[in-house]
């Protein structure tokens, strides 16, 4: 029963410690289609910042940080993208892959001249099946370097849903205290 308590008590400590810190993303993303104006092999900017309001636990292989935060994602000709980041997914899978989601919402702009876009965007970090000991939120760089297998960026168009795919490149993360 102690371990039990012990376990819950740091699970909860360390969840909240997140709670109203400032973090910011900044990446590069190499396309991997054309987009408009823009080729297969063109590299985008972004930054992402991000505070976390809320947790929810989503069921044993899960987490949900629901957060206040902004994207913007800019090509080379100054065309960009911005969104809302609604919620962070932490998962920790036996099945597949340990990764972490950025889901971002009210995407709109004008990349590469293309003006219609559809929900979601999503910045995904994978790590190698069970290797993450938590669901806690990488609030520094070498945390997020754990998440090293895959890291993709997609963000989709009306047109039937035609994903623009893209690969992460170059993260940089920084958190401020609250």
């Amino acid at each position: 029963m102690k371990a039990v308590l012990t376990a819950v008590i740091g699970f909860m400590c360390t969840a909240t410690m997140v709670l109203g810190q400032t973090c910011t993303l900044t990446f590069a993303v190499q396309i991997e289609a054309p987009h408009g104006t823009l080729t297969h092999e063109s590299t985008l900017t972004g930054t992402l910042t991000y505070s976390v309001e809320r947790q929810m636990r989503m069921g044993s292989e899960a987490m949900a940080y629901f957060t206040d935060g902004e994207i913007q994602v800019s090509a080379a000709d100054s065309t960009a993208l911005n969104g809302r980041l609604g919620v962070i997914h932490v998962v920790r899978s036996p099945h597949w892959a340990d990764y972490i989601s950025f889901d971002i919402t009210d995407v709109a702009g004008d990349l590469g001249g293309v003006t219609a876009y559809e929900n979601p965007m999503l910045l995904s970090f994978y790590a190698e099946r069970g290797s993450l000991a938590s669901f806690d939120l990488p609030m520094t760089l070498t945390a997020l370097d754990a998440f090293d297998r895959r890291r993709t960026f997609q963000v989709h168009t009306p047109d039937t849903m035609w994903t623009l795919p893209g690969t992460l490149l170059e993260p940089s993360l920084s958190c401020s205290s609250p």
